[in-house]
């Protein structure tokens, strides 16, 4: 009887990527690439969260390198005008009237405190020429004056109310929202203070404000003050507008 010797196969592993003693694909695939993903990461993390956070936190606010930044935009920080009060003035076909006050006697700034804020003195713009309250407060062009009769509408910027910084007019309005009825606005015109007792809050959608609208009706001839920003804090979506009117006293 003849026997048959078995064939017996020898795996060839040369071109076995998991045998081989140094396989560049194997290598490049679970460690090196991970590696880069992990330090992109870190790097964009530094340039967009952690510097500009170190930045806000050195009240350097208004650096390019907080504003061009997803921490800035995520929080309110980016350059923003309040446009959607353009277009208003005594007529609205009208646009914002910006020209110098007739009246001698119109100061080109007067001053804002509210004390429940820790805002003291803040600047505000009379007539404001722009609407991006950048480094001051703004006056809306003809709505009423300190003392007047009719509504006097100031704006301003807010942010993340964990970023508050009531001397940063780009951060001063974060907590605009914590006033309540009865809760003070000094306002200081000439020398002269105005007390406003705050009587309500509203919000709307930029599109429904008019910075020219009247609080209360005109024949009661009274001085009101209204304080626009953006709502929620941080967010641009919609308007807070808080309201007073001033006191007898």
């Amino acid at each position: 009887m003849v026997y048959r010797v078995p064939y017996k196969y020898i795996k060839d592993e040369s071109f076995d990527p998991i045998y081989k003693t140094y396989n560049h694909r194997f290598f490049l695939g679970p460690k090196v690439i991970p590696s880069l993903f992990i330090i992109g990461g870190l790097a964009i993390f530094t340039s967009q969260v952690a510097l500009p956070f170190v930045y806000i936190e050195r009240d350097r606010s208004t650096a390019r390198t907080v504003k061009e930044s997803v921490l800035g935009a995520a929080t309110g920080f980016g350059d923003f005008s309040f446009s959607e009060l353009s277009g208003f003035g005594p007529a609205k076909d009208l646009p914002v009237d910006t020209t110098e006050p007739k009246d001698q006697n119109v100061p080109e700034f007067f001053y804002l405190t509210i004390k429940k804020l820790g805002i003291e003195n803040a600047l505000v713009e009379t007539n404001a020429a722009s609407l991006k309250p950048d480094t001051a407060l703004g006056h809306y062009p003809n709505s009423a004056l300190p003392g007047n009769a009719g509504n006097m509408f100031i704006f301003g910027h807010s942010v993340l109310p964990i970023f508050y910084n009531p001397k940063d007019y780009k951060r001063i309005f974060s907590t605009l929202d914590a006033l309540t009825t009865g809760d003070e606005v000094v306002v200081t015109y000439n020398n002269r203070e105005f007390i406003y007792l705050i009587e309500g809050k509203e919000v709307l959608k930029p599109i429904n404000v008019d910075p020219l609208a009247e609080y209360k009706p005109r024949y009661l001839n009274e001085s009101t003050i209204t304080l626009m920003t953006c709502y929620p804090a941080g967010s641009k979506a919609l308007r807070l507008l808080v309201r007073g009117v001033l006191s007898s006293r």
